[in-house]
């Protein structure tokens, strides 16, 4: 199956529920399993990131009325037909228009991130979120992927983001486990040693204090 891109992306944050991360979830496996049993799961994984990444990345606006509640499901049928009819496969617009149908055209990002967890998991990959102040450079990304081989069960796919407000270093995802090298982390925690250092000075303080009087 064709790799998709690991190019680095800038932060789309979404906030979702719980009932909606699963709801996503249910999305993504019924679409894995129609494309996998057709055998059209490569195309269909190529088709969503390029949505994902070339089409809504770059046109925000076409994104938001994908969202709106103003605009109809009929009207936004008519736009998903007039754009994928003959140019994706028809189990992947079969996808969108359930989609629409169900007024769940907000869990597009999340139901993909949700399908590339599923073809990871089912491969034997370990999904490992990078945020970068910078994107990383091939040497980079080699070195992180052999070092995180020796730590983990399964071959890391890395999955790199920019995020400028890092101030530097890199903040590493692997399931619940969060490694944070960032610059303005290491700050702040200076700033909490500092802090509870004072706190402790101050008491200490008060304590002699106590003991002379």
């Amino acid at each position: 199956m064709a790799e998709p891109s690991d190019a680095p992306r800038k932060l789309h944050p979404t906030v979702l529920d719980t009932s909606a991360v699963l709801i996503a979830h249910a999305y993504a496996h019924a679409l894995y399993d129609a494309a996998e049993n057709s055998n059209q799961l490569s195309a269909v994984f190529e088709e969503y990131e390029s949505l994902v990444h070339d089409v809504l990345d770059r046109n925000p606006d076409f994104e938001q009325a994908l969202r709106s509640m103003i605009v109809s499901r009929a009207d936004k049928e008519a736009l998903l037909r007039r754009l994928f009819e003959g140019r994706a496969t028809p189990i992947f617009l079969n996808y969108l228009l359930v989609l629409n149908d169900h007024s769940r055209l907000e869990l597009l990002r999340p139901a993909f991130i949700q399908l590339r967890s599923i073809r990871d998991r089912r491969l034997g990959r370990v999904p490992v979120e990078v945020r970068a102040a910078v994107p990383l450079d091939a040497a980079v990304e080699q070195a992180l992927r052999n070092r995180l081989t020796k730590v983990i069960t399964g071959e890391p796919v890395i999955h790199s983001q920019v995020d400028p407000a890092l101030l530097g270093g890199l903040v590493i995802r692997v399931g619940d486990t969060v490694f944070d090298g960032s610059v303005r982390t290491r700050l702040r925690r200076i700033r909490e040693q500092l802090l509870q250092r004072s706190t402790h000075e101050i008491q200490s303080r008060r304590d002699q204090f106590s003991l002379t009087t």
